[in-house]
């Protein structure tokens, strides 16, 4: 392959990250601080619905900011069904999916009629960082992104400070390591795990909007393609840390933009196996990171270590 292409590639995969790591960066908190949230996915697909339908109206600023209201209310619901109701995260979670789900694909429905042409809105403009991004090969890949892969890196470099150096950040670890003992210890541990579902929803239904008011610029059901379940998996494996969550999220979207750029070029393979291949890789990698962690965990003291 041409050097022009993998340039093409290395710099999809830097846009198609973006959203990952927004989402994966919110449910790191929730991880830390003991909790699961499955309702990533429908959270995301509301995000980036209602992300299109606000930019319609008020333009990319406030589709983003739509978006991620939409995922900060799926969250307040999930805390008060959870906590007032006590039902179980993970059926509630799962319900918000299936909600998320059939709700954007019912509201678009009556957005847009069966037979009318789909809405097209503005999108997040790449920044093109002055003469960096005419450097040849790093700049494009670097230097001309849209402003939400640069909001992305400052919202790592955000997180893993806040993680590590401020009073919610320690009570979230500490919440999410042994519950008990902060409690003892006068931290609120509802309240903190409450918090960080918040901070979760939020973050995903911002991914969300980067998908499609950052990117695509229109909005079709089940645009998020499963990527909430791959939220997920990145968070595991980069076990709940803000470095480790973009690696992983940087792993899956260099795979999807080499799938979707690859069927372009001389490749003979079927298009359902670049279709497949980040998948598949990513579930690899998922397993291979959980055995390394499930032996860690239940090694013994006395264990020799290879």
């Amino acid at each position: 392959m041409s050097v022009e292409l993998w340039v093409a590639i290395l710099a999809g995969a830097l846009a198609l990250a973006a959203p990952l790591v927004f989402a994966g960066i919110g449910e790191g908190f929730v991880e830390r601080a003991g909790r699961i949230n499955l309702g990533i996915e429908g959270m995301m697909i509301m995000g980036a619905f209602v992300g299109v339908w606000a930019g319609s109206i008020g333009g990319p600023v406030v589709g983003l900011a739509a978006g991620m209201l939409v995922g900060l209310v799926l969250a307040v619901g999930m805390n008060l069904v959870i906590y007032r109701l006590h039902a179980n995260e993970i059926v509630v979670g799962l319900a918000v999916t299936m909600l998320g789900l059939g709700l954007s694909t019912y509201l678009y429905q009556l957005w847009i009629p069966s037979g009318q042409t789909n809405v097209t809105v503005q999108t997040v403009p790449r920044s093109g960082l002055g003469p960096l991004a005419d450097i040849p090969v790093v700049g494009p890949i670097l230097f001309g992104q849209s402003a939400l892969v640069y909001l992305a890196v400052v919202l790592l470099v955000v997180a893993w400070a806040v993680s590590r150096y401020t009073r919610f950040g320690l009570a979230v670890q500490a919440v999410g390591t042994d519950p008990a003992s902060a409690a003892l210890r006068g931290v609120r541990v509802q309240k903190t795990g409450a918090s960080a579902l918040l901070i979760g929803g939020a973050l995903a239904g911002l991914g969300g909007a980067v998908i499609t008011v950052g990117t695509i610029g229109s909005f079709t059901p089940d645009i998020t393609a499963g990527r909430g379940y791959i939220v997920l998996a990145v968070v595991i494996m980069g076990r709940s840390r803000p470095i480790g969550i973009a690696l992983g999220a940087l792993l899956f979207a260099f795979l999807q933009s080499f799938a979707l750029l690859s069927q372009s070029t001389a490749f003979t393979l079927p298009s359902e196996v670049y279709q497949a291949a980040p998948y598949f890789v990513t579930l690899v990698v998922l397993v291979i990171t959980s055995r390394r962690q499930l032996r860690r965990l239940y090694r013994g003291p006395n264990a020799r270590t290879t």
